[in-house]
């Protein structure tokens, strides 16, 4: 049996095991990561500063996930079978929406390995738990602006904002702006389009977003 271009594509049902429906179900998995978190807090004095590094770390995480893993289009086919299925798939098809945010494995697995240089480097479980407390909130935020941003069209404020920057990526320039919830690591890196700001929203991807009609993807393949 030939495969398809991404592994979604030929097994569906592990759809449930990678992603999740909305950030409402992903806090299942959100609430006790971050419980584990707090606890290693707890055991010491709690740093906001600590916390607040966290989230920052995680908006750099966000930017360097999104730009070398998700837009990395890999040689080896395994690999493009396996990661694309988490991100090429998405921009294919923007309507099917059970993969707008991650899953559990995603959450449990990868969470931990990047909190852990934290605790290698201090060896201090109190500030390893504020940094993964901290990390754990940033992503959540990044998850909940994700679905959001896929939802409806927003007029003003940050939504409009980070909606047109990030749609942008989507329909004009996928490697550029791959910031999810700013532009700051864009600007520093030499990604950044100010080109978003004209930008607007075309019909047909507006007809992608989750007030419009649903599809069904169970057999639906992605466009070439």
């Amino acid at each position: 049996m030939k495969k398809s271009q991404f592994m979604i594509m030929d097994y569906p049902g592990l759809v449930k095991y990678f992603a999740s429906p909305n950030p409402l179900f992903l806090l299942f998995f959100v609430i006790p990561l971050f419980s584990f978190f707090l606890y290693f807090t707890l055991q010491s004095v709690m740093n906001p500063f600590l916390i607040v590094a966290g989230i920052f770390y995680w908006t750099l995480l966000e930017y360097l996930i999104h730009r070398f893993i998700y837009h990395t289009h890999f040689s080896n086919k395994i690999f493009y079978y396996f990661f694309g299925s988490f991100h090429l798939y998405h921009h294919k098809n923007m309507a099917d929406h059970r993969i707008l945010n991650a899953g559990f494995i995603m959450v449990f697995i990868l969470a931990p390995f990047f909190v852990s240089p934290v605790l290698l480097i201090t060896r201090d479980s109190g500030v390893w738990g504020s940094v993964g407390l901290g990390l754990t909130i940033g992503y959540y935020f990044y998850e909940c602006v994700h679905y959001i941003l896929h939802y409806k069209v927003y007029e003003k404020g940050y939504l409009n904002y980070i909606q047109k920057y990030h749609l942008y990526h989507h329909d004009r320039g996928p490697q550029k702006n791959f910031g999810n919830t700013s532009h700051f690591w864009d600007m520093i890196f030499g990604t950044y389009d100010a080109r978003y700001r004209d930008y607007e929203i075309p019909e047909s991807t507006k007809k992608t977003f989750i007030t419009q009609k649903k599809v069904t993807f169970s057999h639906v393949e992605a466009r070439s």
